[in-house]
């Protein structure tokens, strides 16, 4: 079920709906708003929307590394449970 969240990112409000829990969503959005603050304090003259994009960018690289992270390490865990089992 749907609930209604209000929030504040880069000292923006934003009101929206979500099926998580109230947990999971203040965790999303801490994170969001604190790489959105760093790109602020690194990048003083940056419009919110180039913030907003370039945190997008940030976050985007950091879930594709830590994807390509775990299909490599299951892809190894595969060959070795296959040659476990070719070993029996």
């Amino acid at each position: 079920m749907k609930r209604t969240f209000e929030l504040s990112i880069l000292d923006h409000k934003f009101v929206f709906r979500s099926d998580n829990d109230e947990k999971q969503v203040k965790k999303v959005a801490d994170y969001v708003n604190k790489k959105m603050h760093e790109i602020v304090e690194a990048n003083k003259a940056v419009s919110t929307a180039n913030v907003a994009i370039l945190a997008a960018l940030n976050i985007a690289d950091e879930y594709y590394k830590v994807k390509e992270s775990y299909r490599t390490k299951l892809k190894k865990w595969v060959d070795n449970m296959r040659q476990l089992v070719n070993g029996l």
